[in-house]
């Protein structure tokens, strides 16, 4: 682990301790109105998990979640639990912190800027060392709950409470290892949303974005999408991305592909109309909504392609290595939706991979203010930039980490714009729809060898949740 460092990316976001405070001034909740509520949430939540706990030790910091800390340490010695507190100057080893049952981390929360003082450090060790489970107090010390980025020393906890909204920092990339189970604790005052509070859907607001469909419809009214892509030794990406876009509903696919799998895809795959990119017949025109980059490689041949597509002036997803050509001549555009993984959005914002991984809420947002429509930042809790506003999946697994996974999302993205959806309201619903299809797939499996193709084949179901 490094130290998080300042973000390369001129991206404005609101000071959100200075709306907080201004909500809660607003509210008329005095501070100490706001610790009082967390310690009371916090304590009911632990002893669901921990009914009879004896001895408590509560790590003490300073600041608002110090001030947390030590209500809950109130609260919890009025009922009869011993409780000790520790402060980073008086540290005991780490022997003394294993007779504890159960350990609360309110040292840092929100708070975090730059590296943790050595003396945080080494109490976050004694912490680790016990073995004892660990409680954090709306986030573990050493993760930057604005960002993602951890510091060298951060602490991994077993159970993680949120106060007032769960911290987009704690829930995309990095961030997700090191809260264990989360909870929220609804303090009557919402944390300013668009900067550390996760945009996260419910149920409703993804079923409104579900089109219904009238029992006369036929497959035009479903829509036309178009994949380029499938260069030499990458037809599959094609064949993925094409069943994406039918299980999430698209009327008809056409695929543009390389000569040399026009004939055995087409065969493989009845129900996707396929042509040689390079043949004169190919009806470009009947297309509502273009996907490129499945498989289209980086010769001669996907250059070519990619040129072709994107004078064609249709709305469409890019993925795979069209974006590569997209950052070698960057454009902005209202109309397209951009799908990279962390190394295709360095790429395209001329960062390294772990610029990216250090702030992945900066990244996206950068991502769509350079290039304009929507932006998806995929892996572990996947963003989606539009708009002004950036949403956030909790969904997904370990597993899903495997060659595939992305064209089956760019498929289903691509295939629900075909059927009406705005670029933004695809983008949202065909990141959770794929999510949830691979935790669907893989169930209560292990976090390995799970094939794009079974998560393909669960996108129906997923759907179905809203549909």
């Amino acid at each position: 682990m490094v130290a998080p460092k300042p973000s390369p990316y001129p991206v404005y976001r609101p000071a959100a301790r200075d709306l907080w405070d201004a909500e809660i001034k607003a509210a008329g909740a005095a501070p100490a109105i706001i610790d009082e509520r967390v310690a009371v949430a916090t304590l009911r939540f632990m002893t669901r998990t921990f009914p009879r706990l004896g001895r408590l030790a509560i790590l003490v910091g300073a600041g608002g979640n110090g001030r947390q800390a030590q209500a809950l340490a109130e609260r919890y010695r009025r009922t009869g639990v011993h409780v000790s507190i520790v402060r980073p100057e008086d540290a005991p080893d780490a022997e003394d912190l294993r007779g504890h049952d159960v350990l609360v981390d309110g040292l840092i929360g929100t708070g975090l800027h730059g590296p943790l003082r050595a003396s945080v450090r080494d109490l976050v060790a004694r912490a680790m060392a016990s073995g004892r489970p660990v409680w954090a107090l709306d986030g573990p010390t050493g993760l930057d709950l604005g960002t993602g980025g951890v510091a060298e020393g951060v602490l991994r906890a077993h159970y993680t409470v949120f106060c007032a909204g769960a911290k987009i920092g704690a829930l995309t990339g990095a961030g997700r290892e090191f809260c264990g189970e989360t909870m929220t604790a609804d303090i009557g005052v919402p944390y300013p949303a668009r900067h550390l509070c996760a945009l996260v859907p419910g149920d409703a607001d993804l079923g409104a974005l579900v089109n219904p469909r009238p029992r006369h419809m036929h497959k035009g009214d479903a829509g036309t999408l178009l994949i380029a892509g499938g260069g030499l030794g990458m037809p599959g990406a094609v064949r993925l991305a094409a069943t994406g876009a039918y299980r999430v509903g698209a009327g008809l696919v056409i695929a543009a592909v390389h000569e040399m799998y026009a004939a055995v895809l087409g065969g493989a795959f009845p129900e996707c109309i396929t042509f040689a990119a390079e043949a004169p017949g190919l009806p470009w025109g009947r297309a509502h909504v273009l996907l490129v980059g499945s498989g289209l490689g980086r010769g001669d041949w996907g250059s070519a392609l990619w040129s072709r597509v994107r004078a064609l002036g249709l709305p469409m997803v890019v993925d795979g290595d069209a974006l590569y050509y997209l950052a070698r001549e960057p454009e902005s555009r209202p109309d397209w939706v951009l799908t990279p993984h962390e190394g295709e959005a360095a790429r395209l914002l001329g960062v390294t991979r772990d610029d990216v991984a250090a702030d992945r809420p900066a990244a996206v947002a950068q991502l769509q203010h350079r290039y304009g429509g929507v932006a998806v930042l995929k892996g572990a809790g996947t963003l989606v930039a539009g708009g002004d506003a950036t949403w956030l999946c909790p969904f997904g697994n370990a597993a899903m980490a495997t060659a595939g996974m992305g064209d089956v999302l760019a498929g289903a993205i691509a295939g629900l714009m075909a059927q009406g959806l705005s670029g933004l309201a695809a983008a949202r619903l065909g990141v959770f729809v794929h999510a949830r299809a691979g935790d669907l797939a893989n169930g209560s499996g292990p976090a390995r060898g799970l094939l794009a193709s079974d998560v393909a084949a669960r996108l129906r179901e997923a759907l179905g949740v809203w549909a």
